[in-house]
Protein backbone atom coordinates (compact mmCIF):
# COMPACT_ATOMS: atom_id res chain seq x y z
CA UNK A 1 0.00 0.00 0.00
CA UNK A 2 2.87 2.33 0.70
CA UNK A 3 3.83 2.03 -2.94
CA UNK A 4 0.39 3.18 -4.13
CA UNK A 5 0.29 6.04 -1.61
CA UNK A 6 3.68 7.21 -2.78
CA UNK A 7 2.61 6.91 -6.44
CA UNK A 8 -0.60 8.85 -5.79
CA UNK A 9 1.32 11.57 -3.96
CA UNK A 10 3.80 11.82 -6.86
CA UNK A 11 1.01 12.07 -9.46
CA UNK A 12 -0.72 14.77 -7.40
CA UNK A 13 2.48 16.79 -7.09
CA UNK A 14 3.19 16.49 -10.84
CA UNK A 15 -0.34 17.56 -11.79
CA UNK A 16 -0.18 20.51 -9.36
CA UNK A 17 3.16 21.58 -10.87
CA UNK A 18 1.69 21.19 -14.38
CA UNK A 19 -1.35 23.27 -13.45
CA UNK A 20 0.87 25.92 -11.88
CA UNK A 21 3.14 25.96 -14.95
CA UNK A 22 0.13 26.25 -17.29
CA UNK A 23 -1.25 29.14 -15.21
CA UNK A 24 2.16 30.80 -15.23
CA UNK A 25 2.38 30.46 -19.02
CA UNK A 26 -1.17 31.80 -19.50
CA UNK A 27 -0.52 34.78 -17.20
CA UNK A 28 2.82 35.51 -18.87
CA UNK A 29 1.24 35.31 -22.33
CA UNK A 30 -1.63 37.62 -21.29
CA UNK A 31 0.78 40.16 -19.80
CA UNK A 32 3.09 40.00 -22.85
CA UNK A 33 0.05 40.66 -25.04
CA UNK A 34 -0.88 43.67 -22.89
CA UNK A 35 2.72 44.96 -23.10
CA UNK A 36 2.63 44.57 -26.88
CA UNK A 37 -0.61 46.59 -27.09
CA UNK A 38 0.87 49.39 -24.96
CA UNK A 39 4.04 49.40 -27.10
CA UNK A 40 1.80 49.87 -30.16
CA UNK A 41 0.13 52.84 -28.44
CA UNK A 42 3.56 54.36 -27.70
CA UNK A 43 4.81 53.74 -31.26
CA UNK A 44 1.66 55.31 -32.69
CA UNK A 45 2.09 58.34 -30.42
CA UNK A 46 5.72 58.73 -31.54
CA UNK A 47 4.52 58.51 -35.14
CA UNK A 48 1.85 61.16 -34.53
CA UNK A 49 4.36 63.43 -32.73
CA UNK A 50 6.78 63.11 -35.63
CA UNK A 51 4.06 63.73 -38.21
CA UNK A 52 2.84 66.79 -36.30
CA UNK A 53 6.39 68.12 -35.92
CA UNK A 54 7.04 67.78 -39.65
CA UNK A 55 3.77 69.48 -40.56
CA UNK A 56 4.39 72.37 -38.14
CA UNK A 57 8.13 72.77 -38.79
CA UNK A 58 8.42 71.78 -42.45
CA UNK A 59 10.44 74.92 -43.24
CA UNK A 60 12.00 75.79 -39.87
CA UNK A 61 13.15 72.45 -38.42
CA UNK A 62 16.24 71.98 -36.28
CA UNK A 63 19.45 70.68 -37.88
CA UNK A 64 19.10 67.32 -36.11
CA UNK A 65 15.95 66.61 -38.15
CA UNK A 66 17.29 67.72 -41.56
CA UNK A 67 18.15 64.23 -42.82
CA UNK A 68 14.88 62.66 -41.75
CA UNK A 69 12.71 65.47 -43.09
CA UNK A 70 14.69 65.46 -46.33
CA UNK A 71 14.12 61.71 -46.68
CA UNK A 72 10.39 62.21 -46.10
CA UNK A 73 10.21 64.96 -48.74
CA UNK A 74 12.12 62.81 -51.22
CA UNK A 75 9.85 59.79 -50.57
CA UNK A 76 6.72 61.98 -50.95
CA UNK A 77 8.00 63.29 -54.31
CA UNK A 78 8.64 59.71 -55.50
CA UNK A 79 5.17 58.62 -54.38
CA UNK A 80 3.61 61.55 -56.27
CA UNK A 81 5.59 60.65 -59.40
CA UNK A 82 4.62 56.96 -59.14
CA UNK A 83 0.94 57.91 -58.76
CA UNK A 84 1.18 60.14 -61.85
CA UNK A 85 2.72 57.25 -63.80
CA UNK A 86 -0.17 54.99 -62.73
CA UNK A 87 -2.67 57.66 -63.83
CA UNK A 88 -0.90 57.98 -67.20
CA UNK A 89 -1.04 54.21 -67.70
CA UNK A 90 -4.74 54.14 -66.81
CA UNK A 91 -5.46 57.30 -68.86
CA UNK A 92 -7.03 59.14 -65.92
CA UNK A 93 -6.49 62.17 -63.74
CA UNK A 94 -7.58 62.90 -60.16
CA UNK A 95 -10.37 65.36 -59.43
CA UNK A 96 -8.92 68.12 -57.25
CA UNK A 97 -12.24 68.53 -55.41
CA UNK A 98 -13.25 64.95 -54.52
CA UNK A 99 -10.23 62.81 -55.53
CA UNK A 100 -12.16 60.58 -57.95
CA UNK A 101 -10.46 59.17 -61.05
CA UNK A 102 -11.68 60.94 -64.20
CA UNK A 103 -10.73 60.01 -67.79
CA UNK A 104 -8.17 62.36 -69.39
CA UNK A 105 -9.87 64.97 -71.54
CA UNK A 106 -13.13 64.95 -69.59
CA UNK A 107 -14.51 68.43 -68.99
CA UNK A 108 -16.21 67.54 -65.68
CA UNK A 109 -15.75 65.08 -62.81
CA UNK A 110 -18.21 62.19 -63.11
CA UNK A 111 -18.49 61.95 -59.30
CA UNK A 112 -18.91 65.54 -58.08
CA UNK A 113 -19.35 67.56 -61.30
CA UNK A 114 -16.35 69.82 -60.69
CA UNK A 115 -14.70 71.36 -63.74
CA UNK A 116 -11.61 69.43 -64.69
CA UNK A 117 -8.44 71.28 -65.75
CA UNK A 118 -7.47 70.85 -69.38
CA UNK A 119 -4.32 68.73 -69.70
CA UNK A 120 -2.10 69.95 -72.50
CA UNK A 121 -0.43 66.90 -74.00
CA UNK A 122 2.18 67.33 -76.74
CA UNK A 123 0.69 66.48 -80.10
CA UNK A 124 2.15 63.29 -81.59
CA UNK A 125 3.20 62.90 -85.23
CA UNK A 126 0.01 61.11 -86.28
CA UNK A 127 -2.21 63.76 -84.67
CA UNK A 128 -3.10 67.41 -85.17
CA UNK A 129 -4.15 70.02 -82.66
CA UNK A 130 -7.74 71.34 -82.80
CA UNK A 131 -7.70 75.06 -83.58
CA UNK A 132 -10.78 75.62 -81.41
CA UNK A 133 -10.13 73.73 -78.16
CA UNK A 134 -6.52 72.52 -78.49
CA UNK A 135 -7.41 68.82 -78.13
CA UNK A 136 -5.37 66.16 -79.91
CA UNK A 137 -7.17 64.81 -83.02
CA UNK A 138 -5.92 61.98 -85.26
CA UNK A 139 -4.89 62.97 -88.78
CA UNK A 140 -7.70 62.51 -91.27
CA UNK A 141 -10.48 63.09 -88.71
CA UNK A 142 -13.02 65.55 -90.07
CA UNK A 143 -14.26 66.77 -86.68
CA UNK A 144 -12.67 67.31 -83.27
CA UNK A 145 -13.71 64.54 -80.87
CA UNK A 146 -13.68 66.99 -77.94
CA UNK A 147 -15.55 70.05 -79.21
CA UNK A 148 -17.04 68.91 -82.55
CA UNK A 149 -15.56 71.70 -84.66
CA UNK A 150 -14.51 70.84 -88.24
CA UNK A 151 -10.81 70.17 -88.75
CA UNK A 152 -8.69 71.22 -91.73
CA UNK A 153 -9.42 67.81 -93.29
CA UNK A 154 -13.16 68.53 -93.16
CA UNK A 155 -12.69 72.02 -94.53
CA UNK A 156 -10.67 70.63 -97.44
CA UNK A 157 -13.19 67.83 -98.11
CA UNK A 158 -16.19 70.13 -98.12
CA UNK A 159 -14.57 73.14 -99.75
CA UNK A 160 -16.47 74.46 -102.75
CA UNK A 161 -14.33 76.18 -105.31
CA UNK A 162 -15.18 79.84 -105.59
CA UNK A 163 -15.44 81.15 -109.12
CA UNK A 164 -15.57 84.78 -109.95
CA UNK A 165 -18.41 85.89 -112.15
CA UNK A 166 -17.52 86.43 -115.76
CA UNK A 167 -18.70 89.74 -117.13
CA UNK A 168 -18.82 90.39 -120.82
CA UNK A 169 -17.98 93.98 -121.60
CA UNK A 170 -18.65 95.69 -124.85
CA UNK A 171 -15.98 97.90 -126.42
CA UNK A 172 -15.07 101.09 -124.55
CA UNK A 173 -17.42 100.34 -121.66
CA UNK A 174 -17.00 100.77 -117.91
CA UNK A 175 -16.32 98.03 -115.30
CA UNK A 176 -19.62 96.93 -113.78
CA UNK A 177 -17.92 96.43 -110.41
CA UNK A 178 -15.99 99.71 -109.89
CA UNK A 179 -17.10 101.90 -112.81
CA UNK A 180 -13.62 102.41 -114.24
CA UNK A 181 -13.23 102.76 -118.00
CA UNK A 182 -12.24 99.41 -119.54
CA UNK A 183 -10.07 99.22 -122.65
CA UNK A 184 -10.91 96.91 -125.46
CA UNK A 185 -9.64 93.29 -125.13
CA UNK A 186 -8.79 93.25 -121.39
CA UNK A 187 -9.72 90.13 -119.44
CA UNK A 188 -9.54 91.86 -116.03
CA UNK A 189 -10.37 95.37 -114.82
CA UNK A 190 -7.20 97.40 -114.33
CA UNK A 191 -8.69 99.13 -111.27
CA UNK A 192 -10.43 96.42 -109.18
CA UNK A 193 -9.15 93.20 -110.79
CA UNK A 194 -12.54 91.58 -111.47
CA UNK A 195 -12.65 89.13 -114.39
CA UNK A 196 -14.30 90.71 -117.37
CA UNK A 197 -14.53 87.95 -119.97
Amino acid sequence: MAFFDKLSKTVTEVSQKTIAKAKELADTSRLNSMISEEEKVIANQYFQIGKLYVSVHKDDFEDDFAGMIGAIAEAEAKIKDFKMQIQDIKGVQRCEKCGAEVPNGAAFCSSCGATMPRIRVPVSNDCIKCENCGAEVKNGMRFCTSCGKPTDAAKAAFAVPVTEPTIIVEHNEVCPNCGAKVEDGLAFCAECGIKLQ
